[in-house]
């Protein structure tokens, strides 16, 4: 192939390509007229629902049908979804009211379930979990379909799904959910699942109790998910945590999530092992050297210090810098620091005083916002 043309194929290549978009930004406009001219229609008519509502009235049964019927199309529960986001900032109690009225439609449209495709229903199921449609008494029957649509391919389906059955309140539906996802094999970060768990609108101490009775029915990473959960939602169970991290046998993740739990949740009990770990490293992972070093910024005492301040001089970078950070947050005076900064290490002494340089200009920012 010679040089013109290669020149020629580029130059058909460009033009294909401004004819694409040119098609994609005509498409898009039609598309977002389109809907906000469904948006305006239904916004219509639930402002005039709303006002009966807000006059002492219920929904009418014509306009339950009316929204039945619109609903079945994705395009119209789109304009549903931008419809309601505009009226829940002009009227939120008589929004959410009218919500209440018309969660039976929704049991409806999912029986009848016109909707084609992975992202449809992803986008069904983000409706169902945004109102809160199963808040209160969930329907059994759109549980059931969120509950099918955990063992999609799809992230966004699975994560949507999850999503709206946290919605429920119900530590039962929660609590066989995530089994399903845990037994499907198929990947889910473990952060979406442990934010997910936090944002279940029942009984946080019940549900951690649930999940800690099921525990050992769990895959490792399941574990370590629950243990984030419990950790980040304030329940407490010493105890049963502590049997797991002086358990030698159990996974490394599952034990630094352990460590961690113990740095938001400190007990006596836990303060020699999390010395252990920093100070007698032995042939264990690096990564239990520096969890500890940051979990003992909970336990600030001299023999913590003395602790922190050997392993500023160890080789790793990271148990190094996590040793200087809890330091630093201990708030010591230079003379109590004297031994690290006038000392031999030039690379513990230079990762403090960053430390120390870091602090004091988020002081100074602090001020200065004032």
């Amino acid at each position: 192939m010679n040089v013109e043309t290669m020149i020629y194929a580029y130059l058909a290549i460009c033009l294909a390509m401004i004819v694409f978009n040119c098609a994609c930004i005509f498409v898009f406009r039609h598309q977002g007229k389109t809907l906000k001219r469904h948006s305006d229609r239904m916004e219509e008519e639930i402002e005039g629902q709303i006002f009966l509502i807000q006059k002492g009235d219920p929904v009418s049964e014509e306009h339950l049908t009316y929204i039945c019927k619109k609903l079945r199309k994705i395009r119209n529960l789109m304009a549903f979804d931008e419809t309601m986001k505009d009226l829940i900032q002009k009227e939120p109690e008589a929004a959410w009211r009218y919500i209440e009225n018309i969660k039976p439609v929704f049991t409806w449209v999912a029986v009848d379930n016109h909707y084609k495709g992975s992202m449809q229903l992803a986008y069904f199921a983000y409706v169902i979990a945004k109102y809160r449609i199963l808040a209160g008494k969930a329907t059994p029957l759109i549980v059931d379909i969120m509950m099918k649509l955990l063992e999609e391919p799809s992230l966004y389906c699975r994560e949507n799904a999850l999503q709206a059955i946290y919605s429920t309140g119900d530590y039962k539906y929660v609590l066989s959910a995530i089994k399903c996802v845990d037994e499907s094999g198929r990947f889910h970060h473990e952060k979406l699942l442990t934010d997910g768990l936090l944002t279940f609108t029942g009984d946080h101490q019940q549900l951690a109790k649930v999940l800690w009775e099921h525990f050992e029915t769990f895959s490792n990473s399941m574990q370590v998910v629950i243990i984030d959960y419990i950790r980040f939602s304030g329940t407490i169970l010493n105890d049963e945590i502590l049997y797991l991290l002086v358990d030698g046998k159990r996974d490394d993740e599952l034990r630094f999530a352990c460590i961690r739990y113990f740095w938001k949740h400190t007990d006596e009990r836990a303060y020699p092992i999390l010395l252990a770990f920093l100070e007698h490293p032995g042939n264990q992972r690096w990564e239990y050297a520096s969890i500890a070093a940051t979990a003992l910024s909970s336990y600030p005492k001299e023999r913590t210090i003395l602790a922190l301040k050997r392993a500023m001089n160890n080789s790793n970078w990271y148990i190094r810098f996590n040793a200087s950070k809890t330091l630093e947050s201990f708030h010591l005076t230079y003379q109590e620091l004297g031994d690290v900064m006038d000392g031999r290490d030039r690379y513990a002494r230079e990762i403090l005083q960053y430390q120390m340089d870091v602090q004091r200009a988020k002081e100074e920012q602090e001020v200065m916002e004032v």
